[in-house]
C-alpha cells in the first residue's frame, strides 16, 4: 500500500459516485434515461465497495483505525449510509431518494480528504472510545437517509399541492413511503445517539475541554438530541407525520452537521480524535 494508490482510490470513488449521482439527475429529468434508474443504485454500489477499499488502505497506510479520528469520520458515516441505502432501498420503495444520498457521500468523502491528519494524541486514548465512535457513526449514517428522505417528502409534497404531476421530481416514492423510511431511520439513529452520549460521558470524565468549541459542541450537541427526541416523541404523542416530522428532521441533521464542522474547525489546530457526541464542561460531541 502507498500513498499513490490511496490517492488514486480516493478520486476513483469520488468519480463513481459523481457518475450514480449523475445517473439519478438523468432518470429524475428525463424518461428517455429510464434505464439510468435501474443502473444507478448500481454504480453507486461500485463506489461503495471502493469506497470501503479507500478507507481500509487509508488506515493501513496511515496507521490510524477509522474510528480513531474526526479524519475518517466523514467517510465512514457517508459509507454507511451508502451501505444501509442500498440494503433497504427495496424494501422501504426509496430507490430514487439514492439521488439525494449519492451526492451527500461524495461530499462527505471529499470533506473527509480535507481535513488534516495527526497522530493520534495518548491523553485521549481509551477502551470505550472506539465503540463511542462507531455507535455515533452509524447513528449519523442513518440520520444522513433520515435526512434524505425528509427532503425528498417535502419536494414531493410540494409538487403535489402545486398539482405538478410532471416536472424533476414526479418520479419521487410515494409520501407515504418516504415518511415511514424517515421515521425508521430516525428511530433506529435515536438510540445509538443515546448509546453515544452515554459512552462518551463515561469516556470524557479524565479528558479536560473548555473552550468556545467546547460550548459550540455542547449547544449544537444538545439541541440535537432534543429536535429527533421530540420529533420522535410528538410523533408517538400527537400525531406528528409528514411535512413537520420532515423539517424536524432536517432541523436535527443540521445540527448534527454543525457539530462535524466545529469538530473540522477544532481538527487543525489539534490532534485530538473524535470523542463524545455531547459535552457539558468535560464531555466533546461528535
Amino acid at each position: 500500500m502507498t500513498p499513490v494508490l490511496v490517492e488514486v482510490l480516493l478520486v476513483a470513488t469520488a468519480v463513481t459516485y459523481a457518475t450514480a449521482c449523475g445517473l439519478f439527475v438523468a432518470f429524475l429529468a428525463n424518461d428517455r434515461y429510464a434505464r439510468a434508474g435501474a443502473v444507478a443504485p448500481r454504480v453507486l454500489l461500485v463506489g461503495t465497495i471502493l469506497h470501503a477499499v479507500h478507507i481500509t488502505a487509508s488506515s493501513y497506510v496511515l496507521h490510524v483505525c477509522p474510528v480513531e479520528g474526526i479524519h475518517f469520520a466523514l467517510s465512514v458515516a457517508s459509507l454507511l449510509a451508502c451501505v444501509i441505502y442500498l440494503a433497504l432501498r427495496r424494501r422501504y420503495r426509496i430507490d430514487v431518494v439514492g439521488a439525494f444520498v449519492a451526492p451527500l457521500a461524495l461530499t462527505f468523502l471529499l470533506a473527509s480528504s480535507l481535513v488534516g491528519l495527526g497522530p493520534p494524541d495518548a491523553h485521549y486514548q481509551s477502551a470505550i472510545l472506539p465503540i463511542h465512535v462507531a455507535v455515533n457513526l452509524l447513528g449519523d449514517a442513518l440520520f444522513m437517509l433520515a435526512f434524505a428522505a425528509a427532503v425528498a417528502y417535502l419536494l414531493q409534497e410540494r409538487r403535489l399541492k402545486q398539482k405538478n404531476f410532471e416536472g424533476f421530481f414526479r418520479k419521487l416514492p410515494p409520501l407515504d413511503a418516504l415518511d415511514r423510511a424517515e421515521h425508521r431511520f430516525l428511530l433506529a439513529g435515536f438510540p445509538l445517539l443515546t448509546a453515544g452520549i452515554l459512552t462518551g460521558v463515561y469516556w470524557a470524565h479524565d479528558v479536560e475541554t473548555g473552550g468556545a468549541t467546547s460550548v459550540a459542541r455542547a449547544v449544537f450537541g444538545y439541541t440535537t438530541w432534543l429536535l429527533f427526541a421530540g420529533v420522535l416523541l410528538l410523533r408517538a404523542a400527537a400525531g406528528w407525520r409528514g411535512r413537520r416530522a420532515a423539517y424536524g428532521t432536517i432541523a436535527g441533521f443540521s445540527f448534527a452537521v454543525l457539530v462535524l464542522l466545529v469538530y473540522l474547525i477544532r481538527s487543525e489546530t489539534s490532534a485530538a480524535p473524535l470523542v463524545a457526541p455531547m459535552v457539558t464542561a468535560r464531555v466533546a460531541l461528535l
